[in-house]
């Protein structure tokens, strides 16, 4: 019998993420370190199949903020992300407007904010920024 890949391993997959968002997170200057500290992260494809880096702020203010260094984020996780070719820097609602859109959709209110109620602005990873070294 052959042994399963090490990948199907949730936990060891989780703290692989982990580890590399921690490394993303302490290459940045400490200004916009501050700001990703309030943020939350995630790995998704898009609709076309591209690996995408997720920074989801809980304000517009920190979005914008993030803009701002989005040269720099880019080449951190250009240099330390193999495969990724964009990131998304993402605006979540607060929790409280996200039960009320959801008071007609159903009794419960969802502890993770839907797809639905977000909104992101998409930086493609230039070729440029691939080849830089570090």
């Amino acid at each position: 019998m052959l042994p399963q890949p090490i990948f199907n391993n949730r936990a060891l997959s989780e703290s692989f993420y982990q580890a590399l968002v921690n490394r993303f997170h302490h290459s940045l200057n400490l200004a916009t370190q501050t700001l990703l500290g309030e943020c939350s992260y995630g790995m998704a494809p898009s609709p076309t199949g591209v690996k995408t880096f997720l920074i989801i702020a809980p304000s517009r203010l920190i979005a914008e903020q993030l803009v701002q260094e989005i040269h720099s984020i880019l080449q951190r996780v250009s240099t330390l992300m193999a495969g990724v070719g964009q990131v998304a820097v993402c605006i979540a609602p607060p929790q409280e407007m996200v039960n009320r859109l959801n008071a007609s959709e159903k009794p419960e209110p969802s502890p993770k904010v839907p797809p639905s109620h977000m909104a992101c602005k998409i930086f493609p990873i230039p070729s440029e920024v691939d080849q830089e070294t570090y």
